[in-house]
């Protein structure tokens, strides 16, 4: 068989039912795309403003559908579905009231939020969710901060981080 796409509705082993086993160097693409990036860089929060947090370098991205300059994902031609998205945020040495962490579809539509109030220095927060997405579409996570000026994320890939896998159709 040439290089190609095979597409059948079942697959059973030579008896008919039971297990199949696949060989080795076959690469089976399940939960694909996806995606870690992560930040090396301190970025800007404006006081009471929604800013997009960037994410300066990817791990992996198996459709190269992330874009680390503007920290969006965007659904590859024929891979809309079931995505599963998370990020975590962190400000550095601030304590701000509120800090909001919020994922966006098509960058108008909340999709994913978490907020802590009273924030401590060196407050993180983290978010994960699930949601249906079609091809073309995009999904970033902006935050918020109410310190009373300008503050810092963090600059360490553990704290700072987005990541995300297709989970089904």
């Amino acid at each position: 068989m040439a290089d190609g796409i095979l597409k059948v509705g079942q697959i059973t082993n030579s008896a008919g039912s039971g297990n199949i086993t696949i060989g080795s160097g076959v690469t089976v693409n399940v939960n694909r795309p996806a995606f870690h990036a992560y930040s090396t860089a301190a970025q800007s929060i404006a006081n009471t403003t929604w800013t997009t947090i960037t994410f300066t370098t990817e791990d992996f991205d198996t459709a190269n559908a992330f874009d680390t300059s503007t920290g969006v994902f965007t659904v590859p031609s024929g891979r809309g579905g079931k995505y599963v998205f998370y990020c975590g945020a962190a400000l550095d040495n601030v304590t701000p009231s509120r800090f909001l962490l919020t994922g966006y579809q098509n960058d108008s539509t909340e999709r994913l939020a978490t907020e802590t109030g009273s924030a401590s220095s060196y407050s993180a927060i983290n978010v994960c969710g699930q949601i249906n997405l079609s091809a073309g579409d995009n999904f970033r996570f902006k935050i918020y901060q109410n310190n009373g000026g300008s503050v810092n994320t963090f600059a360490y890939r553990h704290l700072v981080f987005f990541g995300g896998y297709k989970i089904g159709a």
